[in-house]
């Protein structure tokens, strides 16, 4: 559990360091910032299609489809009674953009010059990395005891994880943030996903979804490893009693073979 309660403390402490060097117009990060901000400008004007490509990701995580989608899942998982999912899905939610904001008017660090999209305010820490970050984060978490087994969870992982990653790359690859706001909204969204999840339970979050579809016995969905190795174990010895049953019995299962003749 110590491990645990620590998720939260290195994202913390990195999107701390990160953003002092923001407010103070760290040098060396400001140069290396204007560098790859170039470099994928002239990226981006050279392949219309690479451009093209960045804009149709980087609408996923704009606000009105962030917002839609995040209180369409809120009614559903309002209408199951799943409370603690909608508690963990709207607290995470509104505590990353009130933290978000704050930062963001107490930074009021300005965009790049000749973005490649429409974009305005101040620049850092980047909403759209942090809201799509964030619902990634809700997706995988709430899913995770709804999936059959590892491969399918890993694979929402991937998916969820791969489509912020990519919102975050369009927003340098248009020029609407310097990489390091998009690399803080990263360091935001883990922060605020870690505390969340432990203040709501790192278990309890989905086992409304557990209560609602009740694992039965012949179920194969991996639960806790402990669990999962005593449900083979006792399988095994099941088989085995009932294939020494029917030796003994001729044939007969384990009822037959202990039922006696009746007068």
């Amino acid at each position: 559990m110590a491990d645990r309660r620590l998720a939260p403390v290195v994202p913390a402490a990195l999107f701390a360091g990160l953003t002092a060097l923001v407010a103070v117009r760290f040098a060396p990060l400001l140069r290396l910032d204007a560098a790859v901000s170039d470099a994928a400008r002239r990226l981006a004007l050279a392949h219309p299609a690479w451009r093209a490509a960045m804009s149709a990701i980087t609408h996923t995580g704009d606000t009105a489809v962030l917002l839609t989608l995040t209180l369409v899942a809120l009614a559903a998982l309002l209408a199951r009674r799943h409370w603690t999912g909608a508690a963990f899905l709207a607290g995470t939610a509104a505590a990353a953009t009130v933290a978000r904001l704050a930062v963001l008017h107490a930074v009021h660090r300005p965009r790049p010059p000749d973005r490649l999209t429409a974009a305005d305010g101040f620049s850092y820490p980047s909403g759209h990395t942090t809201s799509s970050a964030v619902a990634a984060g809700i997706v995988i978490v709430l899913g995770w005891a709804l999936l059959p087994g590892r491969r399918s969870r890993i694979a929402l992982a991937a998916v969820a994880g791969g489509w912020a990653a990519l919102v975050g790359v369009s927003r340098v690859a248009l020029v609407a943030h310097w990489p390091s706001d998009v690399v803080g909204g990263w360091l935001l969204a883990a922060t605020v996903l870690g505390t969340a999840w432990l203040s709501c339970g790192p278990f309890s979050v989905s086992s409304g979804w557990a209560a609602q579809y009740p694992r039965q016995p012949g179920d194969r969905r991996p639960g806790r490893g402990g669990a999962r190795a005593a449900t083979i174990i006792g399988g095994r010895r099941l088989r085995q009693f009932r294939r020494r049953s029917r030796r003994r019995g001729g044939g007969a299962g384990p009822a037959a073979a202990g039922a006696g003749p009746r007068g």
